[in-house]
């Protein structure tokens, strides 16, 4: 095989290169509104684009105080490609001062990021993460060890609660009220659950905060597809404390499957963590999901330290998708 050659371009433009054989475009990996930093990609001997990867580290969270610069937006045709490419981006993160490599993550992790590792074969749903089996395997020969991991799990829709009523009871006693979203307010809404996620997400995972109008456009795209009785917001005293976004698996609709309930994102405001408003929120989503036709719930890709998984767990969730975030010191 010819060696490919890597180049690097900066800023957040793709190159305008014909696509070698089984090369998809890299635009979409990578948007241009995701602010790389740079760009990095490969030719083969005619010319053609054979792989590509996009840089951050203007922007990027810290890890255990070390710099991080990160790997996204990443395509390849064969493990020898795949490590020319991921040479050439750590050697331009390594001069930007970069101590660590994290990745796949587009910048951070608002955005896409991490690979499928391992999967019982049932079919992709609404927002996950995909890539080629191969991925992982070319990254961990590349010198990559997996930084954390993630997991994915399907709950099926029982009959009746498994919340005790005292829960219930008690979060109302305390002032605190659940309803659904307002669609004639989506945008206010969002601002209002955006401003809640800082302070849920503060001591997450290689948080870093995400600009409102940025959060208020990744929600956005889903607007067309949210059912209000689907997406929960704890109140008290007029303050948003709680939110939990559910939603519509399209994609197994679109293949002609029963589609499943999707509980997306859950929010809790560390002033009421401890009250089991958490587990209440989606005890009450599921029990909403199954008069609408839904037979099955998944909990979406949950970090392995995530409290969530206990309520996963007590509602009997099984694993069936696994996940990964890599990371290299350079």
């Amino acid at each position: 095989m010819n060696t490919p050659q890597w180049h690097c371009l900066e800023g957040p433009d793709c190159p305008t290169l014909p696509l070698a054989a089984g090369m998809d475009s890299p635009a979409p990996l990578a948007t241009p509104a995701e602010h790389p930093d740079a760009r990095v990609f490969l030719t083969n001997k005619a010319g053609a684009l054979a792989g590509c990867a996009a840089l951050w580290w203007s922007a990027t969270p810290r890890l255990a105080g070390a710099r991080v610069g990160a790997i996204g937006g990443f395509a390849a045709l064969d493990g020898d490609g795949a490590k020319v490419l991921l040479d050439g981006a750590e050697r331009t993160l390594r001069g930007q001062g970069c101590e660590v490599v994290v990745g796949p993550m587009n910048g951070n992790t608002w955005r896409r990021h991490r690979w499928v590792i391992e999967s019982d074969g049932r079919g992709p749903y609404l927002l996950e993460p995909r890539n080629p089996p191969a991925y992982p395997g070319w990254w961990q020969q590349a010198g990559y060890e997996v930084l954390a991991r993630y997991t994915s799990s399907v709950v099926l829709l029982g009959p009746g609660p498994t919340v005790r009523t005292e829960v219930g009871e008690r979060l109302a006693r305390s002032g605190i009220g659940i309803r659904t979203i307002d669609p004639s307010r989506y945008d206010e809404e969002l601002r209002a659950i955006h401003a809640l996620s800082l302070k849920s997400f503060t001591n997450n995972f290689l948080y870093t905060p995400l600009d409102e109008e940025a959060f208020l456009e990744s929600y956005r795209k889903l607007r067309e597809r949210v059912d209000r009785e689907l997406v929960l917001i704890a109140e008290r005293d007029g303050q948003i404390c709680g939110f939990l976004f559910g939603v519509e698996d399209f994609e197994a609709l679109a293949r002609g499957e029963h589609p499943a309930l999707i509980v997306k994102t859950l929010a809790v405001d560390p002033a009421v963590r401890g009250a089991g408003l958490g587990a209440f929120m989606i005890d009450k989503l599921h029990q909403t999901g199954g008069p609408k036709g839904y037979r099955e719930a998944i909990h979406a890709m949950q970090h392995e330290s995530n409290s969530s998984l206990r309520i996963t767990g007590r509602h009997g969730g099984r694993v069936f998708r696994s996940y990964a975030l890599w990371s290299k010191r350079l």
